[in-house]
C-alpha cells in the first residue's frame, strides 16, 4: 500500500469514496476527530455496469483534492482493479479512456495510497462459492450445503446465495422447495450459487483491521452497549485498552431485534473474553493469515441454540456495523489509516 514515488502537495488526508448508506459519514467523522482532512465523494451509480464511469470520477476526486490516501466505500473491487493499473504503469489517460491527462493529475494518482487488498484476494472472500470452499478448507465450522433441491430433507429450511450479491441482495430463505427451484430457474447459465442450511439462532458479527507489525498496536476499549445509545464522549470509556502484537484488531456484535429493521437493526457490542467473541476472532485471523489479508474485513456468523458458532461470510470492507464499533471505542477508519500511512 505503498505510495509511488513523485513530489506533490497532499491538500487532503484522506479521500473516502463511494457509496454505502451512512458509512462514509461515519468514515470521515471518525478520522476527522483525530485532525485529519477528509473529503467524502460518492458513486452514486452502479460501479457493476458503468466501472469506466467509476474511475473518471474517482480520478477527477483525487485530482481536485490531492489526498495522501483512498478510502473506497462500497465494492472495493472497481478501486482494486484502478490501483493495479496504476501500479503497472499504464498511462492514465488509457486506464480511463480519455484522451489526454495532465502530468499533474498523473502525479497526483501515482502519489495516492490505495487503502485496499488485490482483486484476488477480495474475489476469494467476496464469493459466497469460493468463500465458503476455502472455509472449509481450512476446518472451520460452517452450515451445511446441498448440491440440489432433492437432496434437501423434508421440513428442512434452507438459505439460497448467489454467488456475489451486495448489502443482502441475492440472500433468500425460500418458503418451500418450488420457490427454491423458481430461484434456481433466473440464475444466469452457469452462474455458481450456495444452497446453504438455515441455522437456528443468532446473529452475531465482527469487524476486523489487520497490518503485520513488530510493534502492538493498540485497539480501543470495548464496553457493552447498545446501539441506540449515544457514543460515550472522550475519556468516559471504561475498561482496560487491549493490545495484539501480532497487528490483528478485532471487535464483535451481536445483532439484536434485525428483524423487520433491516440489515442493521439492533446491535450490542461484546466485551473482550466473551467466549463467541474470541471464537469468532479465530475463524477471522485464519481466514486473514491464509490469504496475508492487510485492511479492513466484517465477518458475518450465527450462533445456534446449543453454543455452536457458524462462520457464515465475508465482507471485504467498511460494515454496517461500523457506528455501533466506533461507539465502543473501536476506531476502524483511524486504524486502518495509521497501517497505511506506515
Amino acid at each position: 500500500m505503498a505510495p509511488a514515488k513523485g513530489q506533490i502537495t497532499h491538500l487532503t488526508d484522506v479521500l473516502v469514496f463511494g457509496t454505502m448508506g451512512s458509512i462514509s459519514q461515519h468514515v470521515c467523522s471518525s478520522l476527522q476527530s483525530h485532525g485529519l482532512k477528509t473529503v467524502s465523494v460518492p458513486f452514486a451509480q452502479n460501479v457493476f455496469n458503468d466501472e469506466p464511469g467509476y474511475r473518471r470520477v474517482l480520478t477527477q476526486a483525487i485530482d481536485t483534492h490531492r489526498p495522501q490516501a483512498v478510502f473506497p466505500i462500497g465494492n472495493p473491487m472497481a478501486m482494486s482493479r484502478f490501483k493495479a493499473l496504476v501500479e503497472k504503469g499504464i498511462p492514465l489517460d488509457r486506464i480511463i479512456n480519455s484522451r489526454k491527462t495532465s502530468p499533474e493529475t498523473e502525479d497526483a494518482v501515482r502519489c495516492c495510497i490505495f487503502a485496499v487488498e488485490s482483486e484476488e484476494k477480495l474475489r476469494l472472500l467476496d464469493s459466497k462459492v469460493k468463500f465458503y470452499a476455502m472455509a472449509h478448507r481450512l476446518g472451520l465450522r460452517q452450515p451445511g450445503t446441498y448440491r440440489s433441491p432433492d437432496d434437501i430433507p423434508v421440513d428442512s429450511h434452507v438459505i439460497f446465495k448467489r454467488d456475489i450479491s451486495f448489502g443482502g441482495h441475492g440472500v433468500h430463505q425460500p418458503r418451500n422447495i418450488e420457490s427454491l427451484r423458481n430461484l434456481i430457474s433466473h440464475q444466469s447459465p452457469g452462474e455458481p450459487y450456495l444452497i446453504q442450511e438455515f441455522i437456528e439462532g443468532e446473529d452475531y458479527s465482527l469487524d476486523i483491521v489487520r497490518k503485520k507489525a513488530t510493534a502492538p498496536l493498540e485497539q480501543g476499549t470495548l464496553d457493552a452497549i447498545a446501539w441506540e445509545q449515544p457514543a460515550p464522549l472522550a475519556g468516559e470509556k471504561t475498561g482496560n485498552p487491549v493490545k495484539y502484537n501480532d497487528g490483528f484488531q478485532y471487535s464483535g456484535y451481536k445483532c439484536l431485534s434485525s428483524r423487520g429493521k433491516g440489515p442493521a437493526g439492533s446491535r450490542e457490542v461484546l466485551i473482550k473474553g466473551d467466549p463467541i467473541l474470541e471464537q469468532m476472532a479465530e475463524y477471522a485471523e485464519t481466514i486473514m493469515e491464509h490469504l496475508d489479508y492487510h485492511g479492513v474485513c466484517g465477518f458475518d456468523f450465527r450462533m445456534d441454540n446449543a453454543g455452536n458458532v457458524y462462520m457464515i461470510e465475508c465482507n471485504p470492507r467498511f460494515t454496517g456495523g461500523i457506528e455501533a464499533q466506533l461507539s465502543a471505542g473501536f476506531d476502524i477508519p483511524w486504524l486502518l489509516y495509521k497501517a497505511v500511512i506506515s
